[in-house]
């Protein structure tokens, strides 16, 4: 129980996401000064495979790729596109993303993480389409496109916290990646709980590859300083679950046990 006690102790720091900031310069409070509460219990959400989720998925890469090509052959001289078929696709989208939302609201996890990750997705493709429109000098489309990007990244964190705080270590390692490399407020502290949590979530689930890809990920992430990484390397080099996971760890002790967990 206690390699699940990181995973569960995350569910307290990721329900603070359900309130995160719109836009990029929001004001306040940055997700990790906000209050946090320590749960009392270890769960890690079991391994599943929904199949209607996953059919919707599909549909909504497909429909997406389609508006992709006919967005581009609109911006593109001499290029026929269908505008009708635009439509469709776009409207395929939006009734997809509506009804994984209603499933996470329900409670399927699996419909979250889809859900958050398609909402990130879209907003990173505002993003970096924002940019080429001011530099088109068109600033009224960029003004909507940095809209739509607050917009998406609210919805994504929300979702992807849903399942995060089931301990669903997909939505952990998305989300602290999400929010490590967050501008111009990265939240450093909580990614490093959501990265600890996505590696002892796939430890927990047998899944080796995946929870030594997501200490990879959390050692680009952090600083080198960061006591969770001891945590995480304990685990990883020998299977050993984290004795005081929400304790800090001072350096000289930091160092102690790297040394003994090295290699």
């Amino acid at each position: 129980m206690l390699r699940l006690a990181t995973a569960l102790s995350l569910a307290g720091l990721v329900s603070v996401a359900l309130c995160c900031a719109t836009a990029a310069h929001a004001k306040g409070p940055t997700l990790a000064e906000r209050h946090v509460s320590e749960p009392s219990a270890a769960r890690v959400a079991p391994l599943s495979a929904d199949a209607d989720v996953e059919a919707l998925k599909q549909r909504h890469e497909a429909a997406f790729l389609v508006a992709l090509k006919e967005q581009v052959c609109l911006l593109t001289r001499g290029c026929v596109t269908d505008e009708g078929r635009l439509l469709d696709a776009l409207e395929t989208c939006k009734r997809v993303e509506a009804d994984l939302a209603s499933r996470a609201d329900s409670g399927n996890l699996e419909a979250a993480l889809v859900r958050g990750l398609i909402a990130l997705r879209m907003a990173q493709s505002h993003s970096s389409r924002s940019l080429d429109e001011i530099n088109a000098q068109l600033p009224g489309a960029a003004v909507v496109l940095r809209r739509r990007w607050a917009q998406e990244t609210q919805v994504g964190e929300r979702y992807l916290s849903i399942a995060a705080q089931q301990g669903q270590p997909q939505a952990c390692l998305a989300l602290a990646e999400h929010l490590s490399a967050r501008v111009p407020q990265p939240e450093a502290k909580l990614a490093s709980h959501l990265f600890l949590c996505a590696v002892t979530g796939f430890d927990a689930r047998g899944d080796r590859a995946g929870a030594i890809d997501a200490f990879s990920k959390m050692r680009a992430a952090l600083r080198p300083s960061d006591p969770l990484l001891v945590n995480a390397h304990v685990l990883i080099y020998r299977l050993q679950s984290p004795v005081r996971p929400w304790q800090q760890v001072e350096p000289a002790e930091a160092m102690a046990v790297r040394k003994a967990a090295s290699p």
